[in-house]
């Protein structure tokens, strides 16, 4: 499908993958983190923490280079 030439659905559509990028972010970092915590090291919550911050940062990092990337 080709990207859309109104600029109202061509900015929802950033939107919408930003927001998807930012949430999906944060479910790989908390799931990450959770896993280190119940199987590896024992160390509950701060591996649950640690993975939502780094998944928070990763996030945010990527909605900003994607935001880099508009015209």
């Amino acid at each position: 499908m080709p990207p859309s030439t109104d600029p109202f659905y061509a900015g929802l559509g950033q939107a919408v993958r930003i927001g998807t990028e930012l949430l999906a972010a944060l479910i790989v970092g908390g799931g990450l983190g959770w896993l280190a915590d119940t199987y590896l090291f024992a160390s509950a919550p701060w591996g649950l923490v640690t993975g939502l911050a780094l998944g928070a940062v990763s996030g945010v990092l990527n909605a900003y280079r994607a935001a880099q990337r508009w015209k």
